[in-house]
């Protein structure tokens, strides 16, 4: 379990707003559809399972990316068929997989770019660049969250996007992060106080870190894993997961993942990639 901010009294426990991350579902359009020999449908279903199951309910739910395989309009609908079982709102942001402009079209009151979880603001940050496997924000968009963070500047702020803004220490990956516009950006949210946490997905696998005052969470995949600190492509036999967030309102939080015990769990450990 990772801690970020003040101390937390474990007698007298702040209450807390959780919010539910999953990320990287890579569903397909055909139900029948495989990633690296793993149905992600399935394994989508059986994550959000285990979160219908837990005492407690989030506040939030958010998919940070990759949410299709190829960002095909069957997978948005096979996607939002899934997720009619989740009872909480729930928003997602697109990855370098995606679609963006179909996301939003499918369903446009997904995609806020500010959400409201007790006294933090969550800001729905899109890296993703057509075309491309990095990802990137422009001088626009550097400047447009700029304005939103000085615009919440009384509220503790969560950043959620797809790429990962620093190294995870897996080679590979690390070589398709977010790359235009990444030192301003970092510069950026350094200089914020109002910054606690930045959470992402893209990398496949955990990773717990810090930035001066600012958390930095990556989140195991719905679907398949990347083996943490790989040289080359590498899947991992981790299963798949989702993260929590226990937000408190003087601007501290607490972090975990869960891992889902899955029974028929069959991928290609022996993939050079996909």
């Amino acid at each position: 379990m990772f801690r970020q901010g003040e101390a937390v009294n474990d007698v007298a426990v702040k209450p807390a707003n959780r919010v539910i991350q999953i990320t990287d579902p890579h569903i397909g359009g055909r139900p029948d559809y495989q990633l690296l020999g793993l149905d992600t449908g399935r394994t989508l279903s059986e994550v959000l399972n285990a979160i219908r199951a837990q005492s407690k309910q989030p506040e939030v739910l958010v998919v940070t990316g990759d949410v299709s395989a190829n960002g095909s309009e069957a997978a948005y609908h096979r996607f939002l068929n899934k997720m009619q079982g989740v009872a909480s709102p729930w928003y997602w942001l697109p990855g370098n997989h995606d679609n963006a402009r179909r996301m939003d079209i499918i369903a446009p009151k997904r995609r806020p770019e500010v959400v409201r979880v007790g006294n933090w603001r969550l800001l729905l940050l899109d890296t993703s660049v057509p075309g491309q496997i990095c990802g990137g924000f422009s001088s626009a968009e550097l400047a447009r969250i700029e304005q939103l963070i000085s615009t919440h500047a009384d509220y503790p702020l969560m950043l959620m996007m797809h790429h990962q803004p620093v190294p995870v220490g897996s080679h590979w990956i690390d070589g398709h992060m977010l790359k235009e516009g990444r030192d301003a950006f970092v510069e950026l949210v350094q200089r914020a106080e109002n910054v606690r946490a930045i959470a992402w997905g893209h990398v496949h696998q955990q990773f717990d870190s810090e930035l001066g005052h600012i958390g930095l969470h990556a989140t195991p995949s719905t679907s398949v894993q990347f083996t943490p600190g790989s040289g080359p492509f590498a899947v991992d036999s981790e299963m798949p997961g989702y993260r929590w967030f226990d937000l408190r309102d003087d601007g501290s939080y607490e972090t975990g993942v869960e891992r889902v015990a899955i029974v028929e769990y069959s991928v290609d450990l022996a993939s050079s990639g996909y």
